[in-house]
């Protein structure tokens, strides 16, 4: 089962610090607040540093999409992230001061709460028919660059994602040049269904 997210239908919201704005591809539950969410995948565009919100039980991943990047002071250890590093992971209770390198930044982010799900995110290149695995509860692509078509039809151009569950053994992927974010989603043994 897929659920096509269309860049035109996600939410622009203000930042937990009300520092800046994020477009949310998707939150779990639907209905929840930025306190209660067990998982939110987001985008946002940075145009100047500061102190990252502070989400305890939460774990996080940071990825540089568009810009030259960001130097991040991580709980006092220095961490620079550029579009050519790979995915970031940190705890959301840490604290978090940003400095932009050279102008704003795109970032792609995704949370999960710890006492309900975990995630790994992969940053993918796709320039054929691709198979991609299925692992976890769900999974959801997101695209960077490019466009591209799955197995059941859906076409994606860059901004739009899509929620899939993990029915299927493989997604096929058909792009000739797509820049994706793949997000895979793992259940804590007990918690309600991601989609």
């Amino acid at each position: 089962m897929s659920l096509l997210i269309p860049q035109s239908k996600q939410r622009l919201m203000r930042w937990k610090n009300g520092g800046g704005m994020t477009c949310e591809i998707m939150r779990f539950p639907e209905d929840s607040s930025l306190e209660s969410f067990d998982w939110r995948v987001s985008v946002a565009t940075v145009q100047q540093g500061g102190a990252f919100s502070p989400f305890p039980g939460v774990d996080r991943s940071l990825a540089v999409l568009e810009g030259k990047g960001i130097a991040l002071d991580i709980g006092g250890v220095s961490q620079t992230l550029t579009p050519r590093d790979p995915v970031l992971r940190f705890d959301g209770a840490t604290t978090v001061h940003s400095t932009l390198i050279g102008g704003g930044i795109v970032d792609f982010n995704v949370m999960t709460r710890r006492a309900a799900f975990s995630h790994t995110v992969e940053q993918i290149t796709v320039i054929q028919q691709t198979a991609l695995p299925m692992h976890g509860d769900a999974v959801l692509i997101y695209v960077v660059n490019g466009s591209c078509s799955l197995s059941d039809e859906n076409k994606l151009h860059a901004g739009d994602a899509v929620m899939l569950t993990a029915e299927e053994k493989h997604c096929i992927v058909d792009a000739s040049a797509a820049e994706l974010m793949l997000v895979r989603l793992y259940r804590t043994a007990g918690q309600r269904h991601a989609a």
